[in-house]
């Protein structure tokens, strides 16, 4: 099948003509973005919730960290004393008392009148008691063991761990916060990438199934307006090519027939001519038929 004459124009693809048919493909892409915001929003919302909660558990484990502020000493263990063993200590000797002779106690030496007693010449009689014991000795119970206290040789380390342990907290729910935040951020982000390509990826997908309609329209308006242009070809990547392949063989087709239609009326009017009829009016008619035709192809 004879077809017209292919052109090889390399048309580029420029964004001022992508929205070649701007309802079609506007529609289109409204619908693929709409949609993938609800979906996005939806997953965004699960996510927030699960990281929200998520984080909140985390909070709640910082906050009820245990430093062991309570097991912190100066000294081994609870405060453990060393004890000295009893074979490290000698029993006193017990104190005899002496008695005299008679039994009974030496009499406590007597007191020194007071000055004013002694300047007044007359001194009180003082009672005498007399205090009469057994002959025993009387023992004097051992004294107390002293106690020595183990000094905690990690005292100070323990008190480095357990203020370090204190300032981590606050950094340990400052950190999480900015989790929480990353994960909003790159959902948001995601989201914005993902609307934006759909939208670019849907204008550039339109119109390459724009581009092979708009054309045949263009070729379809030549035709009815009597002009048959040269189908050229389509540009790569282009959608459609079967349809426009049978639209480029129609338009063949068509190309063909005024072509024979030209070849038919110049016979006639060659024939009118030498019959001597060459100015009727109706080879007049056919002269301008052919005319229009001829130019239609140009």
């Amino acid at each position: 099948m004879t077809g017209a004459p292919q052109g090889n124009r390399g048309y580029k693809r420029s964004w001022k003509n992508l929205l070649i048919n701007k309802r079609y493909q506007l529609r289109f892409t409204l619908f693929m973005v709409g949609l993938s915001t609800v979906l996005m929003g939806g997953l965004g919302f699960w996510v927030m919730r699960v990281a929200n909660d998520t984080t909140e558990v985390a909070k709640a484990n910082v906050l009820g960290r245990d430093c062991h502020e309570d097991k912190i000493s100066p000294f081994e263990g609870e405060h453990e004393e060393e004890e000295l063993e009893p074979e490290d200590l000698e029993d006193p000797p017990a104190v005899p008392m002496k008695l005299d002779p008679a039994g009974k106690a030496p009499a406590p030496a007597p007191d020194e009148p007071d000055g004013d007693e002694a300047g007044s010449g007359s001194a009180a009689p003082k009672r005498k008691i007399d205090v009469i014991l057994d002959d025993m000795e009387v023992p004097v119970p051992p004294p107390v063991p002293p106690t020595i206290a183990k000094v905690n040789p990690n005292f100070g380390v323990e008190i480095i761990e357990y203020h370090q342990c204190q300032m981590s907290i606050p950094a340990s729910l400052e950190q999480l916060e900015r989790g929480r935040i990353q994960i909003l951020l790159v959902l948001i982000a995601s989201g914005l990438i993902l609307v934006f390509g759909l939208a670019v990826y849907g204008i550039k997908m339109t119109h390459k199934v724009a581009g092979p309609l708009f054309k045949v329209g263009l070729y379809l308006a030549k035709m009815r307006d009597g002009r048959l242009d040269k189908v050229y070809n389509l540009r790569k990547g282009d959608q459609l090519v079967d349809f426009y392949e049978h639209f480029k063989v129609a338009h063949a087709g068509v190309v063909k027939m005024q072509k024979d239609d030209i070849e038919r009326a110049k016979a006639v009017i060659a024939a009118a001519e030498a019959a001597g009829a060459g100015d009727h009016a109706a080879v007049g008619e056919l002269r301008a038929m052919v005319a229009k035709k001829e130019k239609s192809l140009d």
